[in-house]
């Protein structure tokens, strides 16, 4: 009873329009065509001579945009805000900025009020709290905002109720039964009234503490009270056009005494502007997570285009969409190439059965969800699970459509923004679509699309959702270097611009923006204690020349050059010496033929190396298989690079192979490479291997073999002593003696390829034929 005398009087205050309260309220739902036809319908007849619009102060300014003759919908305000406080940190290390859309299509309530009050000269104005100061009052950490979102109508207990009640599946289909229907039928004042009741339900089961957190209440306050100035200022009435869960609060707050709560002065090392983007539909759809408004955003465009032709002699618009959707779609599944072709009588069979549903429903013509059961009933000729998710996966996506807007050369958008057009349109990217595109481009022979590479990975580094390889050489990690072609997929998205946006803060152009990157990359590792790491500042250099920014990459190495001396890690000098190695060799395709230091790099990465070799020999145990691949790394290196001198490294492992080890398995693989090389003969290998086996330890033998196995695989068949001092030892063994170190044996012959092993196995039949020989065999 107390909810039902409530919602009389906010009925009663909702259309009040005598010389005493002039203010029109109209609750709405974003981007309901009912809820925009019915605004169109009222404006035309009251002529306000104000429209106030829920949204963000500031977009105020872009309403001649918005209106501008060559502005098509779907479009976005985008919206950022820096606090202070991390205004001057890295693009990547930004968990306090904060983002959001505003995005219009062609039947969004607010875009109708903008462009019909337009038409009757009213003063168009958004009231709401600047997206800056949304973030400010709020207590959530979302750092992409939907600046129209409806989550606490779809929240709600009560509608959650009627949903279950109705037969409905979802508040969408719930919302469509309610209101979009019947809406050609209601008068304006009845639709009002019944957006209004649905509202105040849903709202009764949401706490004022939440509102409050999450700025509701700041938010209402502020939009009560640039109603209150409107009303002082403007002789007129004036239509407040507000998402319906936020109107049915304002009456009640604007006949208060509001007063201007304090707010924090703008800060200089703050950082927020706001922008008009193109938008897309993809993005529009709620189906694909945007949080307000509805599904299936071609569906309803077409909705609202037959809603302007409609007169009382023609078909009801959603009969005549549905009609032509089914055509569509059967026509459609003949030319896909997953699909079993539909017949122009399985079209009239769907239209049958949607126009059933819809008079069982109490609908006067199918609604989307009865045109979604008519196809589910008629299109799907096997099992749902199976062939019904291919045809309605396929449905969804026509009725999601694929526009994507265009706004006016002057917008003012962003000069980075602008570069991106202009480069993507000189490559010939498709930016006009959001559909995946592919390119393959020949790195090796053509000049032109080394360019589109460089475009392409400058737009990867600055993470811009754009493109991605699909395959191709990976020039930084050091694979696949014997692809001459590279093979991107790329799509272009509003987070494709919205991105940019943000990275406009750092440079006017895609290349300027990149080399701040790179710059603040370099800050950043330093920053965190790896600055003296040379690997990670060496992908920088390939990066930088994957970029084509060869002059920036020439600089980094200048700091490299500064930076070896300190880096004691000697996996990561090896590793930074052999991706120097592959950039040289990759130079024509990278461009890098003017890196003339490299070389010089690579000789000093060498002799640091070198020069930690002998300190290794106490690295612990599981450092040991890195080590070891750094061995032979640089044996191959020191085998195809003239410049480096085997000597220094064959040296260094002497040095260690003499000293006194606590890492046999390292000592192990020093004595193989000395072998191979020449350094150590036969008879000094055998008899360091023999010293090790001997070990009071006898783990120690079993570390030092898998060691030397490691590095010089050919010794285990080639030297027969070894396999006899290897049998000598395991003679000596006892059952639990053997069992206890043979996981540490197995290590050492499981690298072996099936071809090596028999190798081995012939080698031990010649030497001498024992059981134990059979089982260790087996085990490699």
């Amino acid at each position: 009873m107390r909810h039902s005398t409530e919602i009389q009087t906010l009925l009663q205050a909702l259309l009040r329009s005598s010389e005493q309260e002039k203010i029109i309220y109209f609750p709405i739902r974003h981007h309901s065509p009912a809820c925009a036809w019915h605004i169109q319908q009222l404006i035309r007849a009251e002529k306000p001579a104000a429209v106030l619009i829920e949204g963000p102060s500031d977009i105020t300014e872009l309403i001649p945009f918005i209106l501008h003759a060559k502005t098509r919908a779907p479009f976005a305000v985008y919206t950022t805000y820096i606090p202070a406080k991390v205004a001057d940190e890295t693009l990547r290390s930004d968990p306090h900025r904060f983002a959001g859309y505003y995005p219009f299509c062609d039947y969004s309530p607010e875009l109708v009020a903008l462009r019909e009050g337009a038409k009757v000269k009213a003063n168009l104005q958004f009231i709401d709290l600047t997206f800056t100061d949304q973030a400010r009052e709020s207590e959530t950490n979302s750092q992409i905002r939907d600046l129209q979102q409806e989550s606490y109508l779809q929240r709600s207990k009560y509608i959650s109720l009627l949903i279950k009640k109705s037969g409905c599946r979802n508040h969408d289909e719930l919302w469509d039964h309610l209101f979009e229907s019947s809406f050609l039928t209601l008068e304006t004042t009845q639709f009002i009234h019944n957006v209004a009741a649905y509202c105040y339900m849903a709202r009764q089961d949401s706490p004022t503490k939440l509102l409050q957190s999450d700025g509701t209440i700041a938010r209402e306050t502020a939009m009560a009270m640039a109603i209150q100035a409107a009303r002082s200022q403007i002789t007129g009435k004036i239509l407040v056009v507000t998402g319906g869960f936020h109107t049915v609060a304002l009456p009640s707050m604007v006949q208060q005494s509001l007063k201007e709560p304090t707010r924090p002065k703008k800060n200089p090392l703050e950082e927020s502007q706001t922008v008009l983007m193109r938008y897309s539909f993809e993005q529009l759809d709620a189906i694909n997570g945007y949080a307000a408004g509805m599904p299936a955003p071609e569906y309803y465009q077409r909705i609202w285009q037959s809603i302007q032709t409609y007169n009382s002699q023609s078909d009801h618009p959603f009969l005549t969409v549905t009609n032509e959707w089914l055509v569509d779609i059967s026509a459609q599944t003949r030319s896909h190439r997953h699909m079993s072709g539909l017949s122009t009588a399985d079209a009239i069979a769907a239209l049958e059965q949607s126009r059933r549903l819809a008079q069982f429903r109490g609908h006067p013509a199918p609604l989307r969800e009865d045109l979604l059961d008519g196809v589910r009933s008629c299109f799907v000729k096997g099992a749902m699970d199976a062939d019904g998710l291919l045809v309605m996966e396929f449905v969804a996506g026509l009725l999601r459509g694929d526009r994507i807007g265009d706004l006016p050369v002057d917008v003012g958008v962003p000069p980075i923004v602008d570069d991106f057009r202009k480069q993507a349109t000189r490559f010939r990217l498709q930016i006009q679509t959001s559909i995946a595109k592919s390119v393959t481009l020949d790195l090796y022979r053509k000049a032109n699309h080394r360019r589109i590479s460089r475009f392409l990975h400058r737009l990867q580094f600055l993470s811009i959702p754009f493109g991605s390889v699909i395959t191709g050489p990976d020039f930084v990690k050091g694979r696949g270097l014997d692809r001459i072609q590279e093979i991107w997929e790329y799509r272009w998205t509003p987070q494709t611009e919205s991105v940019l946006i943000e990275r406009s803060l750092y440079g006017s152009t895609i290349e300027e923006a990149a080399i701040h990157q790179i710059q603040t990359e370099i800050d950043h590792l330093e920053e965190h204690g790896k600055g003296r790491s040379a690997t990670e500042a060496i992908a920088m250099v390939i990066q930088a020349c994957c970029m084509g920014m060869q002059h920036h990459a020439q600089y980094i190495l200048t700091l490299i050059a500064n930076q070896i001396s300190e880096d004691s890690a000697f996996d990561s000098l090896i590793a930074a010496m052999n991706q120097l190695v592959l950039l040289w060799q990759s130079r024509e395709p990278l461009e890098a033929q003017t890196l003339e230091t490299i070389p010089e790099l690579i000789l000093m990465l060498y002799q640091r190396s070198c020069y930690l070799i002998p300190d290794l020999v106490n690295s612990p145990i599981e450092a040991a298989n890195a080590i070891l691949d750094g061995f032979c790394t640089v044996r191959e290196l020191v085998q195809t690079q003239a410049q480096l001198d085997s000597e220094l490294f064959l040296s260094a492992l002497a040095n260690l192979s003499n000293a006194a080890s606590s890492n046999p398995v390292i000592s192990g693989g020093a004595a193989g490479i000395l072998y191979t090389s020449g350094s150590l003969d036969r008879p000094q290998v055998i008899a360091l291997a023999i010293g090790y086996l001997n070990s009071s330890q006898v783990r120690v033998g079993a570390e030092f073999l898998r060691g030397l196995l490691r590095t010089c695989r050919e010794i285990a068949w080639n030297v027969s002593e070894l396999l006899v001092a290897i049998d000598e030892q395991l003679s000596t063994w006892d059952e639990a003696s053997f069992l206890g170190i043979l996981p540490e044996l197995r290590l050492a012959f499981a690298e072996f390829t099936p071809q090596e092993t028999d190798k081995i196995a012939e080698a031990v039949q010649i030497c001498m034929a024992k059981p134990i020989w059979a089982t260790l065999i087996t085990l490699s």
